[in-house]
């Protein structure tokens, strides 16, 4: 029985064998689940995707025909709901790029199902935590000023009353 829900994927690679694959692999890890919401063959069918539909992580190639994928992860920066992007690219040249760019892994063909495992955990943890922080904001907006403090720790959220500190 799954406690969490499956990530939603977009896999964005320009050669339809590199995205069934990753399908594949996707498929076969157990947890996280992942679920593919949408395919793309370039950055500009993603951008158009992203714009109507939001996901939970984006599968990208780095060189791909038109707009490559360090520059669609570059725009993927300045949305508020942005998708976590774990890089899948035959070239591992382009990595330092990609972690500027707050790639949260950077895998290389051919990918084993490991590797994505580990990387699908990162995202979930990332996840994980982004929504602890958004939980300890909406809480520090509604509680009076000053009775508790609200940390994040590995994922949790944590409320200390100020007494206790």
């Amino acid at each position: 029985m799954h406690t969490t829900p499956a990530l939603k994927v977009l896999l964005v690679d320009d050669e339809p064998l590199a995205r069934a694959r990753l399908r594949g692999l996707l498929e076969a890890c157990q947890e996280p689940r992942a679920e593919v919401v949408a395919e793309a063959g370039t950055a500009s069918q993603a951008q158009l995707w992203l714009k109507e539909h939001g996901c939970d992580l984006v599968l990208l190639d780095v060189q791909m025909p038109g707009p490559d994928g360090l520059q669609l992860a570059d725009t993927l920066r300045e949305k508020t709901q942005r998708p976590a992007v774990v890089f899948v690219t035959a070239h591992a040249e382009h990595a330092l790029r990609a972690f500027e760019l707050d790639a949260v892994d950077y895998l290389t063909k051919p990918v084993r199902r490991e590797r994505l495992q580990a990387a699908l955990a990162r995202v979930a943890e990332r996840l994980a935590e982004r929504a602890a922080a958004r939980a300890g904001r909406e809480a520090e907006a509604s509680a009076p000023e000053g009775d508790v403090i609200t940390l994040t720790e590995r994922g949790r959220l944590l409320r200390v009353p100020v007494s206790e500190v």
